[in-house]
């Protein structure tokens, strides 16, 4: 099944000779379309969801199947503390869960912040 077409309009913008050049090079290296980028900009502004780039959604994925095995782990734990196979969960243990999901925090943190900030700082 095709997705039904949105309508769309034209936009014009007139850029100082520099800044075209600096938006042509940063959209090189994002490797993205400068409509695409442009596109991404808007719904910022309006305050709706924006678009990842195919980079940072990889990232995003990653992390979350990361997350999800980190929330496997911890259901094997408490698994086996009801059935009484360990008597007391590892302190230790319970310890780097934490830090894994205060680790996977940060980072997805880190990447919608980056996602949000590229077009303010270099």
């Amino acid at each position: 099944m095709t997705q039904p077409k949105v309508a769309s309009r034209v936009v014009h913008v007139r850029l100082p000779s520099r800044e075209h050049e600096e938006f042509g090079a940063a959209a090189k290296r994002l490797r993205e379309s400068r409509s695409r980028l442009l596109r991404r900009a808007v719904r910022d502004i309006i305050e709706r969801p924006a678009n990842l780039l195919d980079h940072e959604l990889a990232r995003l994925v990653e992390a979350v199947y990361q997350l999800k095995a980190v929330g496997r782990n911890l259901n094997q734990l408490m698994l086996a503390v009801h059935v009484g196979k360990v008597s007391v969960a590892d302190t230790a243990l319970l310890e780097s869960v934490h830090a894994s999901v205060t680790d996977l925090d940060a980072k997805i943190a880190a990447l919608v912040s980056a996602s949000r900030l590229r077009g303010v700082r270099r």
